[in-house]
């Protein structure tokens, strides 16, 4: 049976990822809320108090009805219990598992500080968890970006502790595009220590929330995003991001930098961009899919085989969301993709196993 190399699932934090916060922050740690399911958020009844405003991450903190009605135990959903996820892992198919937040989906609050905070006693969690997963599990680490000189010094941190397979990120942070220069030193630390960047999926751009702010949502719509917003604010600024790596100077400045674009509703659309920055004569596009450094999800519906012919098999990886329930969600890759009779065993394997350990350098 092939390997499977799952290059995105995720954890819902529970107040465990708090504990390593220094005492001065204890006070102002993020306290989880649960509130009545006839509201107008239904089953995403549950959020997180953090700096005394009331913030929504999906089904993270898992207390509301979202993630107790999962197939997945609670404990397996918060990293709590690592047998309870490597079990949900082997009925999946699979091998290897790489952890990306979910309640960093989203702007944490508005103190540069305390987002640091956070984002340092969740990387000590999630790190000490995956550490008692036998190598099977792997995780991204999450940085301030508003803060380079922290990110920085969190990076170093996190490679020291180990587990640690690449640098979370959004399409914008904090309303900038990835091209920004402020964060040309977290993309050298980075670079350094040979971890890539995961842009993932995500809302990281307070100035597009508060723009749809009033906007009705569409029934379905999960509530945590502005209404008629959810196919603006997630894929479409990450693949925003792909094009602003690719027509600004950051395409050149880190030659060994790895780019992976996660959960942007499939790969297909990297074709039709790789296209259009052909005809303009782009250079740095062909180069980099010529040194393997852009990685993007794949979904089971897509033609890989004609995508391959026209940017290559080195691309595409695959991803579970697992715990999430939504249109991103796999539960089993190998069983999806290997009921296609149309994709070449090397695509195959490619897709299931090698362009993933590529991107995350996993020599395992």
């Amino acid at each position: 049976m092939m390997r499977v190399f799952d290059s995105d699932a995720h954890i819902m934090e529970n107040e465990l990822a708090w504990q390593f916060l220094p005492d001065e922050f204890h006070a102002r740690r993020p306290v989880p809320i649960e509130l009545p399911e006839d509201t107008s958020l239904t089953v995403f009844n549950a959020a997180w108090l953090i700096d005394e405003k009331v913030r929504l991450f999906g089904a993270s903190p898992p207390i509301g009805a979202r993630s107790v009605g999962k197939r997945y135990p609670i404990e397996s959903q918060t990293l709590e219990s690592i047998p309870a996820r490597l079990a949900d892992m082997d009925r999946a198919n699979l091998d290897i598992q790489v952890i990306y937040p979910t309640f960093g989906l989203t702007n944490l609050c508005e103190d540069v500080t305390l987002e640091a905070e956070l984002m340092k006693s969740y990387n000590s969690f999630v790190a000490g968890q995956v550490k008692q997963s036998g190598g099977r599990m792997l995780y991204a680490a999450m940085v301030p970006f508003r803060n380079p000189d922290a990110a920085v010094k969190e990076i170093r941190r996190v490679a020291e502790m180990g587990g640690v397979a690449s640098i979370f990120m959004r399409g914008l942070e904090w309303d900038r595009p990835i091209s920004d220069p402020s964060f040309y030193p977290i993309y050298a630390e980075a670079e350094k220590h040979n971890l890539p960047i995961g842009v993932h999926i995500g809302s990281g751009s307070p100035a597009l929330r508060e723009m749809f702010r009033y906007q009705k949502r569409i029934p379905g719509e999960e509530p945590f995003w502005p209404g008629r917003m959810k196919r603006l604010i997630g894929p479409i600024v990450v693949q925003f991001a792909f094009y602003n790596l690719m027509e600004t100077p950051l395409a050149s400045e880190f030659p060994k930098l790895r780019w992976g674009f996660l959960e942007t509703t499939g790969s297909d659309w990297l074709m039709g961009a790789v296209g259009a920055l052909r005809r303009k004569g782009n250079k740095a596009v062909d180069k980099f899919l010529d040194e393997g450094r852009v990685f993007v999800c794949a979904e089971p519906t897509e033609d890989i085989e004609y995508m391959a012919s026209k940017i290559g098999n080195d691309i595409f990886m695959v991803c579970t969301d697992l715990p999430h329930f939504d249109d991103a969600a796999h539960e089993n890759p190998l069983e999806e993709f290997g009921s296609r009779n149309d994709i070449r065993a090397e695509t195959m394997e490619k897709l299931l196993w090698s362009n993933a350990s590529r991107f995350y350098d996993y020599a395992g």
